[in-house]
């Protein structure tokens, strides 16, 4: 699973992909939050009280399209940390092969 060290200031997990049909983000940190979200713009707005999502100390979410729709899976996704510069892992499945 690819490392992402976050901070205070917002950034990209990962660009929207529409061959994406399932993602699990964790938390490797043991003491900061870390606060998603789906960008439904351009612009990164993910903020600790605009968020989709809080991912608490060695927490994971895991989304797919059979339950959580297309739209929520495909989209860009970014986050912010509480504090420090906690790493996040991730992982996405896609609909072809390569």
């Amino acid at each position: 699973m690819p490392l992402v060290s976050t901070s205070v200031a917002a950034k990209e997990i990962f660009p929207k992909n529409t061959a994406r049909v399932s993602f699990t983000i964790k938390n490797e940190d043991n003491t900061d939050l870390v606060y998603i979200k789906r960008e439904r713009s351009e612009q990164t707005t993910v903020s600790s009280g605009d968020h989709d999502h809080v991912l608490g100390p060695g927490s994971s979410i895991s989304l797919n399209t059979n339950q959580d729709g297309k739209s929520s899976i495909q989209g860009r996704w970014t986050c912010i940390a509480s504090a420090n510069t906690p790493v996040i892992s991730w992982l996405e499945t896609e609909d072809i092969e390569r």
